[in-house]
């Protein structure tokens, strides 16, 4: 029998083949040359090619196409010729899809043209996915080497629901091992790398989504977030990215580690290169009513006074922002206390009221959502690595934990506990009424994606400045803001630190070598309340490029 590296040699290998000799790098930039984002595309693309991908705007693509003025079959090409080139340049794709895509693009473009309509909203809109949803006769690995040759029968609930308003599958990204560790680094198809930064990581798990869309490979694409899963990555490459609250965006049918732990659920949602990249995925989503496909999805059609932020003043009230600046156990690194300094000017002088957040009792928060992480003693992971006995990946490997496995009575006395937790969060927001001006609670949270701009490979890093989010089911979108800058970015003096974790945190600090590493925040709100956080993020995102004219 074949050893676990054969296996997974084989699988490169075979992806490797895909990519077409006329799209192959003459001179790959060596690892010297760390920030790709500049990479002469036009050398390799035709200037139609370069047109389209350079269209960051989800909306004008569609637009194009549903009046004819460029087809599905040029924009599909043209994003499958753009992704195997940043293929090569960042390793970030696990299955390639062209011959299906280009069929699928061919047969809307025959719709079109004998109807002059389009097939939903989404039509010939390539969407790239997370390699955990399933497509019928696709291979499907989710980064363990014993799932090679596991092929899909049908197609996801969310799969088919995108299909169904006109998109066009073309590939499917790279994860973690398990999807359960922060970058994109598995024993088949090897580490992702930041195109921003070849150094430092892209984030994960939908690591994968985040380098191809920041390479232009992709207008959208679909992520999971359990941790912090899309806001990471989207974050770690200048992106826009939204975690839904649980169960808006129907799961069925996608593979996932550990099935069955519902005290924190898996949550899917987009990536994408524009803003309103955001709200038109989660619009087709909803549109499709999949609370018919999906057993636990909510039956929630979107709500457009919800978006005009009915529950928040109107579309033109004054807004009030609490800016999370320390979680109290890991100060994040000096680049975000500029990020959120300047969004916080930005929003003052757009007319909103700026406020602090007081965070609440992060250290019992951080422990309650890893201990539910940690709930089995890594069984379900264990399991499938002994498929192949390949050797375990992460930082859980890095830092040599061995998590108990908690008996069923310890797994409810924690699911308590977390219930007792988000009521007592929920009041604290509440609370914030006394502090606002506007007669209702903060309206939103602005807050680092993470403590660490994009780190250096393998490096543990903590993630309670997404993973509150998850523990207490807050919608959260993420939205750039500016780059490491090391003439300005000075690494403070050492001082007093929260916890261990923060003064690590501390020393991986060092300003060049985070040169270009984008910076980016989040904008939270409460559960289900997808549209009003769309809206504010692009509130934010207005005041924030108005401020640079």
């Amino acid at each position: 029998m074949a050893s676990w590296s054969d296996k997974a040699a084989a699988k490169r290998a075979a992806l490797a083949a895909l990519i077409p000799s006329d799209l192959k790098i003459a001179s790959p930039p060596g690892p010297e040359v760390l920030n790709v984002t500049g990479f002469p595309f036009d050398s390799i693309l035709s200037p139609r090619d370069i047109e389209i991908t350079e269209t960051a705007d989800v909306g004008v693509l569609l637009k194009k196409m549903s009046t004819g003025e460029w087809t599905a079959t040029e924009v599909t090409s043209a994003y499958c010729k753009r992704a195997l080139i940043a293929q090569q340049l960042v390793n970030c794709l696990t299955e390639i899809l062209v011959d299906r895509a280009m069929a699928r693009a061919k047969e809307l473009d025959e719709h079109f043209k004998a109807t002059g309509k389009t097939i939903g909203p989404l039509h010939g809109l390539p969407i790239s996915l997370k390699d955990q949803l399933d497509l019928e006769g696709v291979e499907l690995t989710m980064g363990y080497v014993g799932w090679i040759g596991n092929i899909s029968k049908k197609n996801s609930v969310c799969a088919q629901l995108l299909l169904d308003q006109g998109a066009i599958f073309y590939l499917r990204t790279n994860v973690p091992q398990a999807l359960m560790f922060g970058e994109a680094d598995n024993n088949i198809f090897g580490r992702t790398s930041n195109p921003y930064n070849r150094d430092l990581t892209c984030g994960g798990s939908s690591g994968g989504e985040g380098a191809l869309i920041g390479l232009k490979g992709s207008p959208l694409g679909v992520g999971s977030d359990l941790g912090g899963s899309i806001r990471i990555p989207a974050a770690f490459q200048g992106l826009y990215g939204l975690r839904p609250s649980y169960n808006r965006v129907p799961y069925c049918g996608a593979t996932n580690s550990m099935l069955g732990q519902e005290a924190v659920p898996s949550v899917l949602g987009p990536l994408s290169s524009s803003i309103n990249g955001l709200g038109i995925f989660m619009k087709a989503i909803a549109d499709a009513q999949p609370w018919h496909h999906d057993p636990v999805a909510l039956r929630l059609p979107w709500n457009e006074a919800a978006y005009n932020l009915a529950d928040h003043g109107g579309e033109n009230a004054q807004l009030c922002f609490a800016i999370l600046w320390d979680d109290g156990v890991c100060a994040p690194m000096v680049p975000y206390a500029r990020a959120l300094k300047e969004t916080k000017a930005a929003l003052e002088a757009a007319g909103h009221k700026v406020i602090d957040w007081v965070p609440y009792e992060s250290a019992r928060g951080s422990k309650i959502l890893i201990d539910i992480y940690n709930a089995d003693g890594g069984e379900d992971i264990a399991r499938a690595r002994a498929l192949s006995g390949e050797p375990k990946l992460g930082w859980s490997s890095v830092l040599d934990a061995t998590p108990k496995h908690l008996s069923t009575y310890e797994y409810w006395q924690l699911c308590h506990q977390k219930t007792l937790f988000i009521k007592e969060h929920l009041d604290h927001w509440n609370a914030t009424v006394a502090a606002t001006g506007t007669g209702r609670p903060v309206d939103a949270i602005i807050a680092p994606a993470s403590a660490t701009v994009p780190s250096k490979h393998g490096y543990p890093a903590y993630i309670y400045y997404t993973g509150f989010c998850n523990l207490c089911d807050y919608t959260a979108a993420v939205f750039p803001v500016t780059a490491v800058d090391p003439s300005v970015d000075a690494k403070p003096a050492p001082h007093a630190f929260h916890s261990l974790v923060d003064k690590a945190n501390y020393d991986s600090y060092e300003p060049e070598m985070y040169r270009d590493a984008p910076v980016s925040l989040q904008c939270i709100g409460r559960k289900n309340e997808e549209e009003a956080v769309i809206r504010m993020t692009e509130i934010v995102d207005a005041a924030l490029k108005a401020s640079r004219k």
